[in-house]
């Protein structure tokens, strides 16, 4: 059964780039964002990292120093990202069940964030950018940081993430060259 195309584009980020160190937070500023939802786990962090390096937290310093609101997003425990929100000063989020988009959409009304400034960064398409297009949100796709630490559940959402972006790449290929995955998914094999 084919994907419509709609359903489709939800699987297709904003922007690209190689690393969250790689984004440039002063253009998205000057674009009128002000608040970043950073993904932890192998978008800031592989998942056998359990406590932030000083390149972390100084990309995280930088950002917040910008006027940025930085909040952290995760499918993972309390347990796992206590660490990182206590070397960051940031919210999280935990425990989210992304892409359900229910648990986010309540804490962005009770946080009283402005949906249209908030910037999504995540490793994930099936999860993060999902939920970002779902909740009109711009979103930026970064290649995950350590595949290898991946737990079975994400390696599933790989394989679909694959798929989703080869039929991307037939379906809107100019916006598909525009950003620039085909290293990532190297979908002309």
């Amino acid at each position: 059964m084919a994907m419509k195309k709609e359903k489709l584009r939800l699987y297709l980020p904003s922007e690209y780039k190689k690393t969250i160190y790689d984004i440039d937070y002063n253009l998205l500023k000057k674009e009128g964002y002000n608040t970043i939802f950073f993904d932890l786990d192998n978008t800031i962090a592989d998942y056998q990292t359990f406590f932030p390096t000083s390149l972390m937290i100084n990309l995280i310093e930088n950002v917040k120093n910008l006027g940025f609101n930085i909040y952290i997003l995760t499918n993972n425990t309390k347990k796992r990202i206590k660490n990182f929100k206590d070397s960051f000063n940031v919210t999280c989020f935990e425990s989210l069940h992304k892409p359900f988009t229910r648990k986010i959409r309540k804490k962005i009304i009770e946080y009283n964030i402005d949906k249209s400034k908030i910037v999504w960064i995540g490793d994930q398409v099936v999860t993060d950018i999902k939920c970002a297009n779902v909740l009109s949100i711009k979103s930026i796709l970064v290649d995950p940081i350590k595949p290898s630490t991946e737990k079975w559940y994400t390696k599933i959402n790989r394989i679909f993430e694959r798929r989703y972006m080869k039929k991307i790449k037939q379906e809107f290929n100019e916006e598909y060259n525009t950003l620039g995955v085909d290293t990532r998914y190297a979908v002309n094999r």
